[in-house]
């Protein structure tokens, strides 16, 4: 019985993180090549879920509520608040990643250039940037 639970529990798991894969990125559906980066907001235009019209609506979302500073280097975490400590951030995007980039400080305050994919952990919803719980707004354009 118990090797049966542990079965169980294994295969649920791995549904699982299979489900939150595949619900991450953005860069097949957005068009990133036209994205903006204010302070910490990126905004662009991505797909909604009317395939029919094949809408793109423009999305900003705060990339504070998906990366922390972890003593200079930038990391995925729900509502980390990175922009307190890092900053002069950038992006450059391909069609399989998407690198956010920015120079931030190490416990000992000196900078450090770090870097992270955030197709890893933002994903579009219908139109929408996202991360975690939380979801950016969403207009027909900027």
């Amino acid at each position: 019985m118990k090797f049966l639970i542990t079965i169980v529990t294994l295969v649920v798991t791995l549904l699982g993180l299979a489900n939150h894969a595949s619900a991450q990125g953005f860069v097949s559906n957005c068009t990133w090549q036209g994205a903006n980066l204010t302070g910490s907001f990126l905004g662009m235009y991505c797909n909604d879920n009317d395939w029919a019209e094949f809408h793109y609506m423009w999305t900003w979302f705060d990339l504070g509520h998906c990366m922390l500073n972890n003593g200079g280097s930038l990391a995925a975490y729900d509502n980390g608040q990175f922009y307190g400590s890092c900053h002069d951030c950038s992006f450059r995007g391909s069609n399989t990643d998407f690198q956010f980039a920015c120079l931030c400080s190490d416990i000992d305050g000196n900078l450090k250039n770090s870097s992270y994919d955030i197709n890893r952990i933002v994903w579009n919803h219908n139109g929408t940037l996202g991360c975690y719980g939380w979801q950016g707004n969403q207009s027909s354009r900027p």
